[in-house]
């Protein structure tokens, strides 16, 4: 059919032009001088608008409009490509060029702000930068509409769907159990602790065993590779060529390793998509918080048990064999997953991450329905994390500055960590019905048979189906976080030898 191969054509068209740019900003956090700032602000300004261009074209509101008319001829599969493009082609004609270009310089603009804001421990370097994408963020969330609160707006773009009144009571009891396992914790906190992770490792060798690792789990180098960056994070292209950057701290053995461990997660994720998707809509993952879940799936329920380091810690100790010579897989598990506040959210136990999110969530949005103001953020930052963790960072490094969501404006992003959580844990509870023998398959570094699990259920179909028909036809019901708690809670109580 002629109209749907147009489709198809806009599609490969605002793919590769996104691709272009996905280049120009790895680039950006891995190899640019700093000089190169501002002229790299113009050049994926420059892309990001002809991408958005073609989506909005007078071509491409024809061809929406001839498919709505032929939606009901066409087949099952079609029609899922289609709704993708029409979800994508009415979203854009609601934002204007100017606004798409004066995001995406700004943006760029403000990731150099936030590096140097950082560095010097100084927020209001940072401010005026996320005045303005907050303004620019509000002007889209107002044009993409909502129905019950603006953040929803922006919430929709990463988890499709998904609202703030759903969000919230969720987070709420998931709160309210954490901090209940936190107070448990708390008289037995000292009989378990990392030291043994913050001896000094070697930075390069950190590095390698880490990619070793990565690829035992299925990461696949042939179509993928691995850098440093100030944060690290996950971009692709294509299927077939998956980037991922890390982060190495000499006297914290957890940073590269579960940084890689986690960004490895995404880009199977990416690499298993179907191929017959490439360079159209349905060609990346469902929702972040899906994504979210497979990340954190390999990060925290595989890559943190006890089996896992029965099979993996005789590798490390090869590697670093006069800091780990004494060291049991038992007295590793335990080490890795020693619950406490922390200040820094990705070095968080697992336990505790989500309190992190739920911060940033409330924040954001106040942030987005004008209820907070950005020169507040560090005050009441560091309110919050009084409250919730019993904390208060010592300066704005430690505090509102330590992501780079904000500066690449990804408002509505932050809940897709916890929401990842959450699917995360309800997907172990159903893959240990599905495969009883997995534990074993852990512990003799046997994770094929998982991978294919995951494949299976979740990759090949890419973004044709939503996160909720996902998650409900695997585990036979909707997001919860009974799942999360009962699998947290477990563990807490082997580490700390807590009673039921």
């Amino acid at each position: 059919m002629q109209t749907l191969e147009q489709a198809q054509d806009i599609m490969r068209k605002v793919k590769d032009l996104n691709a272009v740019s996905a280049v120009l900003g790895w680039d950006q956090e891995v190899y640019m001088p700093n000089g190169g700032a501002e002229a790299r602000a113009e050049h994926i300004a420059t892309i990001d608008t002809l991408s958005h261009e073609v989506l909005t074209s007078t071509e491409a509101r024809r061809v929406a409009d001839a498919l709505r008319n032929e939606y009901n001829t066409l087949s099952e599969d079609d029609r899922t490509m289609i709704t993708l493009f029409l979800r994508d082609h009415d979203r854009a004609v609601k934002l204007p060029d100017s606004l798409v270009r004066d995001t995406s310089r700004a943006q760029s603009l403000a990731q150099e702000a936030w590096k140097k804001a950082r560095s010097e421990k100084n927020f209001s370097v940072f401010a005026p930068h996320l005045e303005k994408l907050i303004g620019l963020k509000i002007k889209a969330a107002d044009l993409y509409g909502y129905e019950e609160n603006r953040y929803d707006a922006l919430l929709d773009l990463f988890e499709p769907g998904m609202k703030a009144s759903i969000i919230r009571p969720v987070f709420e009891r998931l709160r309210a159990g954490t901090v209940e396992l936190l107070d448990r914790v708390k008289p037995v906190s000292e009989s378990v602790n990392d030291n043994i992770l913050r001896r000094s490792y070697e930075r390069e060798r950190q590095l390698e065993f880490g990619k070793s690792i990565i690829s035992k789990l299925g990461f696949d180098f042939e179509r993928g590779r691995v850098d440093l960056s100030a944060h690290p994070f996950c971009t692709n292209f294509a299927p077939t060529d998956v980037r991922l950057t890390t982060r190495i701290h000499e006297n914290d053995l957890r940073s590269c390793l579960f940084g890689l461990i986690h960004e490895a997660g995404h880009g199977m994720y990416e690499q298993g998509i179907d191929m017959k998707y490439f360079r159209t809509f349905a060609a990346e993952g469902t929702s972040m918080g899906i994504h979210e879940s497979q990340s954190l799936f390999w990060e925290n329920v595989i890559a943190r048990t006890e089996e896992f380091w029965q099979w993996a810690l005789p590798q490390l100790k090869s590697v670093f064999p006069e800091q780990l010579g004494d060291i049991t897989a038992r007295d590793f598990y335990r080490a890795i997953n020693v619950v406490g506040p922390s200040f820094i959210r990705i070095e968080a136990d697992e336990m505790t991450y989500n309190l992190h999110i739920i911060l940033r969530f409330e924040i954001e949005d106040g942030l987005i329905n004008e209820r907070i103001r950005v020169a507040d953020i560090p005050e009441i930052w560091n309110e919050k994390m009084r409250e919730s963790l019993g904390i208060v960072p010592k300066d704005d490094a430690e505090g509102c500055l330590q992501d780079v969501h904000w500066s690449f404006g990804g408002y509505g992003y932050f809940p897709s960590y916890t929401l990842g959580k959450l699917y995360a844990a309800m997907l172990w509870m159903q893959l240990q019905q599905d495969m009883p023998a997995v534990r074993s398959h852990i512990a003799t570094g046997e994770f094929a048979p998982i991978l294919e699990w995951l494949r299976t259920n979740i990759h090949q179909y890419g973004r044709t189906q939503t996160s909720e028909q996902i998650i409900t036809r695997i585990t036979g019901r909707g997001l919860t976080e009974e799942a999360f708690l009962s699998y947290i809670g477990s563990k807490v109580k082997d580490v700390y030898g807590l009673a039921d």
